[in-house]
């Protein structure tokens, strides 16, 4: 970490009032969620520890303020006044060159961390053919659909800023915290929130895409820890990323709920992608599936309603022209064309 960023930690755990130096740090914790452990560790370091190591490499920049605080010895009454300043400004100078100092040892002379997943985060992972529901420590509810999974330190309650990570799909009902913004990364997608229920789609293959239910989101591109400008949703409306043009635009839809009738269930398809249909199919019933045909540029409309995999298959033979064999979890599909 840079000097600027020292100061920023050193005025939030000093409890100096700054609203501008709160934002920086703010902005700086969302960036990374490795920036909030060393946020973390610092505050922990600063209140726990009641004096400064005895090392050599700091004790010259003491000296070199405590001989210029002595001088003080040398002044007249009338320069009194001036002199109160001067003694103001090196014991604030003392403070936070001490307080860096200490920081900076603490990080430099620790042992490397290794990021223990099992130790620092917390890992919930719904299997294919289930949909699993999390409660996060801050009272959050997540409902994760099969194949998904998501991560969350384990002090996320106290955390400035409460960072998760999520890879498939999930639903998000976030408990409301106005002073600890709520922020998921998934793929290319950083989704901020106060308070709010959203749905989240971030499979590999497809095009991440956020859609609101209720509330306020910030969604922004996510490259290499730099967010572009965030597009602001409200209710019915969603944010999709676009892989191939790396933007990100916002569109409207009719009936947010349909995004997360995966919870009860249900499969809903409009205008999707036919390999993004199997993908889906092969998540909810736990098959594969292998098509000689690969369905380039065709899009499936259709909704399957807790129905039996027999059933799924049928609608997609008539739809898709399809002729199919089962062979204990595979699926071998042959012909094919785009209606």
């Amino acid at each position: 970490m840079d000097q600027e960023i020292w100061k920023l930690i050193l005025s939030h755990v000093s409890g100096e009032k700054n609203e501008e130096n709160e934002t920086r740090l703010k902005e700086w914790l969302v960036k990374d969620p490795v920036h909030q452990q060393q946020f973390e560790q610092a505050c922990k370091l600063w209140n726990e520890t009641a004096e400064i190591p005895e090392q050599d490499d700091w004790k010259d920049s003491f000296a070199q303020i405590k001989s210029e605080v002595i001088k003080a010895d040398s002044f007249k009454p009338a320069e009194e006044k001036k002199l109160k300043a001067v003694f103001k400004r090196w014991i604030a100078a003392a403070a936070v060159l001490g307080g860096m100092i200490l920081l900076s040892i603490f990080f430099q002379n620790r042992k490397p961390v290794v990021h223990d997943e099992a130790a620092d985060w917390i890992t919930e992972t719904s299997t294919t053919g289930q949909i699993l529901k999390v409660l996060l420590p801050d009272s959050t509810e997540v409902w994760l659909n099969s194949g998904s999974r998501i991560r969350f330190p384990k002090n996320l309650q106290t955390a400035a800023i409460r960072n998760v990570q999520l890879t498939g799909e999930g639903f998000f009902k976030v408990k409301r915290d106005v002073k600890h913004p709520f922020i998921v990364k998934s793929l290319n997608l950083q989704t901020q929130v106060l308070g709010t229920s959203f749905n989240i789609k971030a499979w590999a293959k497809c095009e991440p895409e956020v859609t609101v239910m209720t509330g306020k989101v910030a969604v922004s591109r996510d490259s290499a820890g730099t967010q572009s400008v965030a597009i602001h949703l409200l209710p019915n409306q969603k944010a999709v990323y676009n892989r191939v043009s790396g933007k990100l635009h916002q569109e409207n839809v009719e009936e947010a709920a349909d995004a997360n009738a995966w919870i009860s269930g249900k499969l809903m398809f409009n205008q999707t992608p036919v390999q993004e249909v199997f993908e889906a199919i092969e998540r909810r019933y736990k098959v594969r599936i292998q098509s000689e045909h690969d369905f380039k540029g065709c899009k499936l409309t259709a909704s399957f309603k807790n129905i039996a995999l027999a059933e799924v298959l049928q609608t997609l033979k008539i739809t898709l022209d399809i002729n199919y064999t089962i062979n204990k979890q595979t699926i071998y599909m042959k012909g094919g064309k785009c209606n």
